[in-house]
């Protein structure tokens, strides 16, 4: 979840001048985290998000499903989009196929791949922890995901000797949607179904409960002043991340490539469309802020609070919920390499 730094669109604009390779898709790990399979691990990360859940009064930013100590893990996530062809960028700045079709979306990734997307940037998440609860309730839902669920295997973009496993529904990838955090529509159920074949992280660990029997866990329904508010941040923090990333930048490439356009502006605008109205192929700020606008408008998600128990939501809405926040260890031996895309 947290790898959707929009920011990061705006610095790619040096691949006006040659493709641009992020870092730390791919490394090792000395040691394997101590979440027990069929935990539920959350951490709180920077990234719009971040921005987002803020807004409607919650903390925790990503959540993914343990398959053991020093094992694997199953979760949704997104990596930056890739910029829209010039002169395209200065007006649509990211390609709205891949803000609607988020990729890796849902994926199994070992110790390694796992230690690489939260710490392979240099800057980790402020906080992490797990949850359990029941252990043989828990474990009943790591198995059903690692066991029985359908995969294909990808290789991966970044080292072709290396595979990642990609759970499937309904004969599909899944990929990771933004439009998730206002409507999940059925994605939390088995069977289910959703808008772009998508999930995030917290409507998988909602489809994985239900997946392994344990029971639906309920949407929460956001007010409108929440989603007013939600959005407004959205669209502020995706423009200041876009201003802050530019740095010397500013009077480089991008300013000269678009000089009389608010790139940072129309991405704001791209990410917002995206969330609120699934329109990721836009940077028309109408779309967005006629929900804001709208007093009727709520969203209907499953945020990672929610997934936990805390806040304003149930600690019984899930087997994880009754539990208490783990602090998450990286103590388990082996050295593992691996990739997360």
């Amino acid at each position: 979840m947290r790898r959707l730094l929009a920011a990061s669109v705006a610095v790619s604009a040096l691949a006006l001048a040659g493709s641009a390779h992020a870092e730390g898709e791919c490394g090792s790990t000395s040691a394997g985290w101590n979440a027990p399979n069929g935990a539920v691990v959350f951490d709180r990360g920077p990234g719009p998000i971040r921005d987002v859940l803020d807004a409607v009064g919650e903390y925790r930013t990503h959540s993914m499903l343990s398959h053991g100590p020093g094992v694997s893990v199953t979760h949704a996530t997104m990596n930056t989009p890739s910029q829209a062809s010039w002169p395209g960028v200065c007006t649509k700045p990211m390609q709205g196929n891949d803000l609607r079709y988020g990729y890796p979306g849902l994926q199994q990734v070992n110790q390694g791949g796992i230690y690489m997307y939260m710490y392979g940037n240099g800057v980790g998440p402020e906080w992490t922890g797990w949850q359990q609860g029941d252990p043989a309730q828990a474990a009943l839902i790591g198995d059903s995901i690692w066991y029985n669920h359908p995969f294909v295997t990808d290789v991966s973009r970044h080292d072709g000797g290396q595979t990642i496993d990609r759970p499937v529904r309904n004969g599909y990838r899944v990929n990771y949607s933004l439009f998730q955090y206002r409507d999940l529509q059925s994605a939390h159920q088995t069977p289910g179904d959703a808008v772009n074949s998508g999930m995030v992280c917290s409507t998988f660990m909602a489809y994985a409960h239900s997946y392994a029997g344990r029971g639906v866990v309920t949407p929460y329904t956001y007010s409108h002043a929440q989603i007013a508010n939600a959005s407004n941040s959205l669209y502020t923090g995706v423009y200041n991340q876009c201003k802050q990333s530019l740095g010397w930048f500013t009077n480089a490439l991008l300013t000269v490539a678009c000089p009389f356009y608010n790139v940072c502006g129309n991405a704001g605008n791209q990410v917002a469309n995206c969330m609120s109205a699934n329109m990721c192929d836009s940077s028309d700020s109408r779309y967005w802020k006629s929900v804001r606008d709208d007093a009727n408008a709520t969203a209907r998600s499953i945020s990672p609070d929610r997934v936990g128990g805390w806040g304003v939501h149930p600690i019984n809405n899930t087997t994880w919920g009754p539990d208490y926040s783990h602090q998450l260890q990286w103590n388990s031996g082996g050295n593992v390499y691996g990739c997360w895309q």
